[in-house]
């Protein structure tokens, strides 16, 4: 299968504009019963044992692997139901998964619990992972990983068009919510600060952060990332002013400065 112009197109726009130290990932959920159409790894039948979503993501855009996620294949209960494969049990809903690695109390974690993205239906049958520039699909979501700097370029160029804030929440777990979750049912852009499972199993970096936006608002990001570059100051590498200032140095110094004909 070809990979479509625009997956090309982003991706050159993403390696110019902030060159990104791994690849975006493209991500294509497709439903229970349909089939995925071109080749990709599956973990069970290829790896022998099963993955969480988050080392999928990690070997996507560090591999440069197309993965596809059965249920039978995704390691991370949570995911599971994050991620639509399977309905939230009744007795999760309580906080028990979360009290007490993450609260103080049962209440406090149901509360996190309640609040925790999920896909309205249990009705996920694969999930397919991989970089854009192989990707042979039009993603549902592109999720991309960079540095904080990076991460406030990919703000910038997202809120181009119609303006305002990106709002996004941080629970320090379950980070493949705000990774496709949130910009697949709710359509908007996100940012991702990730959590403690995608450090511990997925290798994601103390300084790295993922920006996620849905299919309906690529153009408008390509748009908004090149036009806020052209603006001259919001730019990767951030064009800092100090370096073109003359330096001022201690008193010490001064005799010396006078001596090299740098001070009067």
């Amino acid at each position: 299968m070809a990979i479509p112009e625009k997956n090309q197109k982003l991706n050159d726009v993403v390696n110019q504009y902030l060159r990104p130290a791994t690849f975006p990932v493209a991500v294509k959920i497709y439903k229970k019963g349909e089939e995925v159409p071109f080749k990709a790894r599956v973990p069970m039948r290829d790896l022998k044992h099963r993955l969480a979503i988050c080392q999928g993501m990690t070997i996507a855009r560090k591999y440069g692997w197309t993965l596809a996620f059965n249920q039978e294949d995704q390691a991370c209960p949570l995911a599971q139901v994050i991620l639509g494969y399977t309905d939230e049990p009744d007795f999760i809903k309580d906080g028990s998964v979360v009290f007490p690695l993450y609260a103080e109390t049962m209440e406090a974690a149901a509360k996190t619990q309640a609040s925790t993205p999920k896909m309205p239906q249990a009705d996920t049958g694969t999930i397919v992972l991989a970089p854009l520039h192989k990707a042979e699909f039009d993603p549902d979501v592109v999720v991309i990983y960079g540095n904080p700097a990076q991460v406030v370029r990919m703000i910038q160029g997202g809120l181009y068009k119609e303006g305002g804030y990106i709002e996004s929440r941080f629970a320090g777990r379950g980070a493949c919510g705000g990774e496709i979750t949130v910009p697949y049912t709710q359509n908007k852009y996100n940012v991702i600060i990730p959590g403690g499972g995608e450090k511990v199993f997925a290798l994601t970096g103390d300084d790295e952060m993922a920006f996620a936006m849905p299919a309906s608002k690529i153009d408008d990001f390509m748009k908004g990332l090149v036009a806020t570059h052209d603006g001259g100051v919001a730019r990767i590498p951030t064009p800092v002013y100090g370096v073109n200032v003359q330096p001022a140095f201690p008193k010490y110094y001064w005799e010396l400065e006078k001596y090299c004909g740098l001070r009067d």
